[in-house]
Order: structure tokens, then sequence, then C-alpha cells
């Protein structure tokens, strides 16, 4: 019941914060048609019947029904009142056609891009109110130590070993975990890494096997952050560790491998075979360094021999910045979810990248829900980055997109006169209906995701 409501919750936030970036999107195009005089017919949020409607002056201002996406109807000359529209759909529009020629094309692709822009405005606002409030993050994302390699995976055959850092990757330095996990999300097939071991540099190449799930099974290749710290934080009654081990106690090796976290320990012990017989367990209590003898419990629900021991809580930590200093790492941030689109949509191109990784708004709906339960920063940081999405993709010439309208504005530079309604007309419909069939392609994407984004959000 409580997880079914977290989702419920979730969704409803998410639907919430979508809405918002609509809203910033088309408020974009607002004040720019606003400022050049257009003759703006209709402010909407949302498509369908209004649920909420009023007038002032020309403008008709509406919120619908259907909280996805949303419109600014603008008439396509002075003459043009609007009087067509039922209130169900968006009047007549038009700034790159025939109607719209006594618009200058200037200010026409003013308004177009206006829309694009305060996207990304928007997302610089959220990013540097995150970094003012604080951003409260795991203190081992300020490291790039591998605390995990998966057996048998891609880092393992590549030779990673827990305990090595990551200085870069292919080529690009790194110095958090942040970073890493930026990078490895791009989903690329091989990875040339540089990481110090033991003060000695070594290159490893990572080939990862891309099999176009719609979530990858294991997108990192196998490595993990070193997340706990290697300090028991609780022992489970009538465990085998209860009167030998203690709340406090570091661990320092197991069966004579070092452990730098307790994410490395659980692991060793996930590989534990009975017939070794009792493991040998280094700890630090206090000042005092000792060797320790545990013989550890089978446990039929998680089908593992256990000692019956927890980690120490997760350190936290809040990092804020100044508003000046707060400035630097909002540009870097949103420069960063920039340049990672573009890649990924290389990548797509290229085929690196399956169309599958593709989300629509059945996915990103729940998961803006879910970062909002994380904590205000959080759900700004992934505000700023759906921000940046949108801002781009609606600068690509789709013809669609606000990039579409752009494109027709520069032929008519070039030709001197608008392409005739006809072949705009043409030209729409055909990306109408490959943006359906795209739409259609990502919802189905997201539909198959629902059971583990679910499971997830629990």
């Amino acid at each position: 019941m409580a997880s079914s409501l977290y989702f419920v919750l979730s969704i409803v936030i998410g639907l919430l914060v979508l809405s918002l970036l609509v809203f910033v999107h088309e408020l974009g195009h607002f004040i720019a048609a606003k400022s050049c005089r257009f003759k703006v017919l209709a402010f909407a949020i949302g498509f369908g019947r209004p649920l909420l409607k009023w007038k002032r002056g020309d403008t008709e201002y509406r919120i619908n029904a259907i909280p996805f996406g949303g419109y600014v109807a603008m008439a396509a000359n002075d003459e043009d009142n609007g009087e067509e529209s039922n209130g169900d759909k968006p009047p007549k529009e038009d700034i790159v056609g025939a109607g719209a020629s006594c618009y200058p094309i200037w200010q026409r692709a003013v308004v177009a891009l206006a829309g694009p822009i305060a996207n990304f405005v928007f997302a610089i606002l959220t990013l540097w109110i995150a970094f003012l409030c604080g951003i409260e993050r795991p203190t081992f994302m300020d490291s790039s130590k591998v605390g995990i390699v998966l057996k048998g995976s891609p880092a393992d055959s590549a030779g990673f070993l827990a305990g090595d850092s990551i200085i870069a990757i292919n080529g690009e330095t790194i110095s958090s975990w942040e970073q890493v996990e930026l990078r490895l999300a791009l989903q690329s097939s091989s990875y040339d890494f540089t990481v110090l071991r033991n003060n000695e540099r070594l290159n490893l190449m990572m080939q990862v096997e891309r099999t176009g799930a719609r979530i990858p099974k294991n997108p990192t290749g196998g490595l993990y952050p070193a997340r706990y710290p290697p300090v028991i934080g609780g022992i489970m009654p009538k465990g085998s560790a209860e009167g030998i081990l203690e709340v406090g106690d570091t661990l320092l090796a197991i069966n004579g491998a070092e452990v730098a976290s307790f994410d490395r320990f659980a692991m060793i012990m996930r590989e534990y075979d009975p017939e070794i017989g009792p493991v040998s367990i280094n700890i630090k209590r206090h000042s005092e360094t000792m060797n320790l003898y545990i013989i550890p419990t089978y446990d039929s629900t998680q089908n593992r021999y256990l000692l019956g021991i927890e980690p120490a809580k997760e350190q936290m930590k809040i990092v804020r910045y100044g508003p000046a200093e707060a400035l630097g790492p909002t540009m870097d941030k949103t420069w960063e979810y920039t340049v990672m689109i573009f890649d990924v949509l290389g990548k797509l191109t290229s085929g690196e990248v399956s169309a599958k990784q593709l989300a629509g708004p059945l996915n990103i709906i729940p998961v803006s829900g879910f970062m909002a339960f994380q904590g205000f920063s959080n759900v700004l940081n992934f505000m700023a980055l759906i921000g940046v999405n949108l801002a781009v993709l609606n600068l690509l010439p789709l013809v669609i997109t606000d990039g579409g309208l752009l494109m027709f504005l520069g032929i008519e530079a070039i030709r001197r006169k608008p392409l005739s309604a006809e072949i705009q007309a043409a030209i729409n419909k055909i990306f109408l209906a490959l943006f359906l069939a795209l739409f259609l392609y990502v919802t189905f994407n997201d539909l198959q995701r629902l059971p583990d984004i679910f499971r997830w959000l629990r």
C-alpha cells in the first residue's frame, strides 16, 4: 500500500515538474511575441478542453486538461482575430508562412528562439539555486576510487581491481565518481581508462557489449564505487558476529584481502566457500588492531553465508556556494549536460547506442517524481537536465520543432519569399507522421520499462 502511494505521488509530482518546464518554454515564446507586438490569440498549457480560461486584452489564457505540451497561438496577420477557435483547439498560428509576412523575419526568428532560450535560462537558474541552497551528496561521490569490480564483468576482463583510482576516461580528466557515471552513461561500446594503482599509472581498455536492452543490465560495465566505509554499523542478533565483532570496528582485511570499503567486504563474502572453514577478519578497534576468526551462518532467504553485520550509514555532506561562486559550477554543469546530449545523438546516429534507450513521458514523469523525494537540490538538478534536453532538441531542424521554424525562416530569407502554404503543409504532415511514430516507439519503450521502474521506485 505504501509503495503504491509512493508511486502515485511520484507520478503527480512528475507531472507538475514536466508541466512547469513546458510552461517556461511557452512563456519564452509568449514574452518574445508580446515584445515584438505580435497579436497573441491564446497562451495555453496542455492540450484538450480548457479546465480554466480567462481573457485579458486580445489574449485568452488557458490551462487545459492534458498536461503535456502547450502552445502560444499567434494570429497569422493583423486582421486574424482568432474567432475560428472553439476553445478546444489552438487558434491559427503562422510565424513563418505568407500570412505572417507583415512581421519581419528577424522578429519571427526571435519568437522561435525564445522557447529554447527560456529553457536554457531556466536550467541555469535552477542549477544556480541548487548550488546556493546546498547539494547533499554522499562523500564517496568526491572520489573516483573503485570499490567493487564484478567478477566476469567487462571491468574484470579489462583488469580493474578494487582500490584503483580512475584519473581519466577517453582522455578526459576524472576527479569524482559523478564524472565516472556521466561518462559511462553515454553507453559507449569501449572506454579507454587511465587508473592509478599503488602510485603507478595504468591504461586499461574496457569493451562493453551493448545488447540494446531498454534498461541496461550492467550500465557501468561492472565498476562500482566505494559507497560505504569499512565500518560496522550494526550487529544482527544471533548472527555469527555477535559477541565477536562490535559496532564501530573498522574492517581492514578478510582472508588476507584488503578491503577499502564495506562494499568490497560484502563482495568477498558472497564468494565464501564453507569448505574453507572460519573466515579470518583483520579489524581495528579503537587504537588496537586484531585478527579474529568467525564461521559464517547460512541464510536460506538470501541463499548465501552471512556474518550478520551491517555497514555504518552512508557518509553525507552538503556542498554550498556563494552567489558569485556558484556561477562557475552552474555553467560547467549546464555545458556538461548540453555536450552529453550531442554525444548521445551522435552515438544513436552511428548505431553505437540502441534506440531502445530512448525514453518518453511515461519514463520521465515517475523518475522526476522520484527525484523530488531525494531532496530539493536533486529535483532542481534533474529539472535542469530535462530543461537542457528540451532546449537542444527543440533547436534541431525537425520542421515541427522551433529549429524547424528557424529552418523555414532561413529558406524564406534566402528566397526572399516564404515557401507556399501547400509545400509547408506537406512537409509538416511528413514530419508530423515521423514524430508520431517516434512518440509511439518511445512510449512502447516506456511501457516495457514500467515494471522495472516500479520496482526501482519502491
